[in-house]
């Protein structure tokens, strides 16, 4: 009988950990290059989950590979803003 609460108590835990991240926020991508010696920053948000995020950002790298630049002298990083579905635009 104790396995079995156990077996459940881990059940329903995992099941509240994996929904967290289906929850949609606000986050803010930042691509940092260096082309010519002159470091380029550039910024825009996106309204998606925390699985999605990664696309994102990935997406953003390939948009300055594009431009010519070495996958190795580009920095992509992510951060939650707080703001909301109508704000993050």
């Amino acid at each position: 009988m104790k396995k079995l609460l156990i077996a459940c108590a881990v059940v329903l835990s995992t099941g509240l950990f994996t929904s967290c991240g289906d929850t949609q926020y606000c986050y803010e991508i930042t691509t940092t290059y260096s082309l010519l010696g002159i470091e380029t920053t550039s910024s825009s948000k996106q309204w998606c989950t925390k699985n999605e995020i990664k696309s994102y950002e990935a997406a953003a790298k390939e948009a300055v590979v594009k431009l010519g630049i070495s996958e190795d002298a580009i920095t992509v990083s992510s951060k939650l803003t707080g703001l909301s579905k109508d704000e993050c635009k």
